[in-house]
């Protein structure tokens, strides 16, 4: 029998470890395909999750060089720092850039689940073409979400789990800024619990690695000066590469509740008053 490369099956399929679901799955279901679709991704999508990382980095770095020596301990040297006009326009540079990758990390990865072809420089094309309907759509949220906040905490809680999607359905469909915000709100209405406790324990996950980090940083502020340099670098190597990776894993899940939500819409959409319901 001829391999499966040799009968014109591609070999990323051949190796592939994710099939996108056809029936609504559980809780675990969907963490599962979420991690599943990762590990798909991984090996051609970190390039688009690891611009934004080392991007940040620089910015980190040029940043702490406009400070004195000193001035890295001086709560007022920082402070005058963050009110800088250099900081501004380096946070909004980073920002842009972080939206523009992330959409296309999306998109790339949407287009692997979905058995199309996927090209880095396609979904950046995508990403820059997005990008002004992503940047209204960022404003929208975060100004409800603040204002649900500071009124009960709670409407603002309920707010950002029901927007969770608004990226992803504005790649999947091509919508609008509030086109995307209202679908968002509708896939989710009647399953925030389910799709907060998905976040929540993919949230948990992403902790796990960045409390290594944390750990690294602890490494190096205890170090002397004479090697902390070097243990500074590796900190800021071993950010980026837990970056990349964490920063692969959200649209993996958020596309993971974006398919299981989609297809219990449509059983929904399908299912007679008679059906019995399905949870």
């Amino acid at each position: 029998m001829l391999p499966l490369a040799q009968r014109g099956i591609p070999w990323e399929m051949v190796n592939s470890v994710y099939t996108q679901p056809s029936a609504p799955r559980t809780i675990g279901g969907v963490l599962d395909d979420a991690i599943n679709l990762y590990r798909e991704c991984l090996p051609r999508s970190w390039p688009l999750a690891l611009a934004p990382e080392v991007a940040l980095a620089l910015t980190d770095i040029h940043l702490e060089s406009s400070l004195p020596a000193y001035g890295r301990q001086d709560p007022t040297a920082i402070l005058s720092m963050l009110r800088s006009s250099d900081f501004l326009v380096s946070m909004l540079l980073y920002f842009v850039m972080l939206l523009i990758f992330n959409l296309a990390l999306t998109d790339h990865m949407h287009r692997i689940a979905t058995g199309r072809p996927a090209s880095a420089g396609q979904s950046l094309g995508v990403g820059l073409r997005l990008l002004p309907r992503a940047a209204a759509a960022s404003l929208v949220i975060a100004l409800a979400t603040a204002v649900g906040t500071l009124l009960l905490i709670v409407p603002g809680i309920y707010l950002a789990g029901a927007l969770m999607l608004t990226f992803v359905v504005m790649i999947v469909g091509d919508l609008g800024a509030l086109q995307s915000i209202n679908e968002s709100y509708r896939l989710i209405q009647g399953h925030w619990w389910r799709s907060a406790t998905i976040y929540t324990v993919a949230t948990m996950i992403a902790l796990a690695f960045y409390l290594i980090l944390g750990v690294l940083a602890g490494l190096a502020a205890t170090q002397s000066p004479g090697t902390s340099a070097l243990v500074v670098g590796l900190h800021r190597l071993a950010s980026v590469v837990i970056g990349t990776l964490m920063t692969m894993w959200f649209p993996a899940v958020l596309l993971s509740i974006y398919y299981d939500l989609s297809l219990r819409r449509a059983g929904s959409a399908t299912r007679t008053p008679g059906d019995a319901t399905t949870g």
